[in-house]
């Protein structure tokens, strides 16, 4: 099976390209920037919302996940995806299928729809539908995540909704299925009983963060590396809190990476997360939440892979078999987290992203910057930074 080596921000995993463990990334989860600009992407494209909410996709049009032409395969520019409402967040559970939440507090998804992403009672008429297409069921949301087999949105009354296949307890009903095994359908979303004081919520490959308001991480979820932060690898299929977490301000989770940032602006990490054991095919999970090791720690925004510092510096780590390093060198490069290696041709950043192999920075003149695949058919990949887009930003408030 075809497999590229990706840091999964604790050592290097081995695993396909296009698999499961994707981002799942929002304008929560993607930490939204001070510009008012939101990303999210997968391995072959990525949505942005502009500042002024308009939502716009490059790369790999695969089942319309751009909203372009079928015969388009390949969006080279960003472009505007065509019938989307102004928008407040983006998120891609996977290379073929988008989703927005619109400023209107409805959640629009495109694209391939094998798990009922697109909500209502069942998979819908068809697997893929290249127009953005509201879920029947959910209004009034202020954040929005997705992942493969499920999609969640967070309202405004502090609840969350999910809705789409009930894969190892991500529904937070109480079920738990075995990995592989198929779930319970839930194609008309429902609120995740218990949980409420809700004020952003993150996922990664069939498990779900919540953070509330009082400063508690809760999960649930698939559980194989840990993500879950409860000090073993047993599923669980409602929310839990997260012992030994409080006073948290922000929380981020991609594949089976999950981090969350204190008062302090210090980051901690567990799961499939960055440590500062060596390179290893399976390294061992990060069990309870613990700090960054290395240059890491003083990181002020995180990505899978990436990290952002206050002088405006950016540093990777993991392998280069597609660029994800930024820094040009040979595909047979890596470099461990501890000693995460500066991307020279970056400077002012003050936001960054990821999503597979993809990684994104924003720099303080608005300009916006990805390496690593470029979602071409040639398989070509952008081994160091390159602009993909220029914003007007809002002035950051002191």
């Amino acid at each position: 099976m075809p497999s590229s080596i990706r840091a999964v921000r604790g050592a290097l995993f081995v695993r396909p390209l296009v698999v499961a463990l994707v981002a799942c990334v929002t304008s929560a989860g993607a930490q939204t920037a001070p510009s008012k600009v939101r990303v999210a992407s997968s391995g072959t494209h990525t949505l942005v919302v502009s500042p002024d909410g308009t939502v716009l996709c490059q790369g790999r049009n695969q089942h319309g996940v751009c909203a372009a032409s079928a015969v388009e395969t390949f969006v080279a520019t960003l472009s505007p995806v065509p019938g989307m409402p102004k928008a407040r967040a983006v998120a891609v559970p996977d290379a073929t299928t988008s989703v927005a939440l619109g400023e209107d507090g409805k959640v629009y998804v495109w694209g391939e729809n094998p798990f009922g992403l697109f909500g209502g009672t069942d998979r819908g008429p068809t697997y893929v539908r290249a127009v953005p297409t509201a879920v029947p069921g959910i209004s009034g949301a202020t954040d929005v995540v997705a992942m493969v087999h499920a999609g969640a949105a967070l309202k405004s009354d502090g609840t969350v909704w999910m809705w789409g296949e009930d894969q190892q307890g991500i529904m937070g009903a109480g079920t738990v299925t075995l990995s592989g095994q198929n779930g319970r359908p839930q194609y008309t979303p429902a609120r995740v009983a218990g949980l409420d004081g809700v004020v952003q919520i993150a996922c990664g490959s069939n498990y779900m963060l919540a953070l509330k308001a009082d400063g508690t991480v809760w999960s649930w979820g698939a559980n194989k590396y840990g993500q879950l932060g409860m000090g073993d690898t047993e599923r669980r299929g409602r929310p839990t809190n997260i012992p030994g977490l409080s006073g948290v301000t922000r929380i981020y989770a991609d594949g089976a990476l999950s981090a969350a940032r204190q008062g302090d602006g210090a980051w901690v990490v567990w799961g499939a997360a960055p440590s500062a054991s060596l390179i290893a095919e399976e390294p061992p999970p990060v069990l309870i939440p613990t700090g960054l090791p290395g240059v890491l720690r003083d990181a002020t925004e995180l990505a899978n892979g990436v990290a952002q510092f206050r002088d405006g510096t950016v540093r990777t780590w993991g392998s280069n078999s597609f660029g994800s390093l930024g820094t040009g060198r040979g595909v047979d490069a890596s470099v461990i987290p501890s000693r995460a290696t500066i991307v020279r041709t970056l400077s002012g950043i003050v936001q960054v992203w990821s999503g597979n192999s993809r990684s994104l920075a924003l720099k303080s003149d608005g300009t916006l910057y990805v390496w690593g695949p470029s979602g071409s058919n040639d398989v070509a990949s952008y081994r160091v930074p390159v602009a993909l887009g220029t914003f007007r930003l809002e002035p950051r408030v002191p």
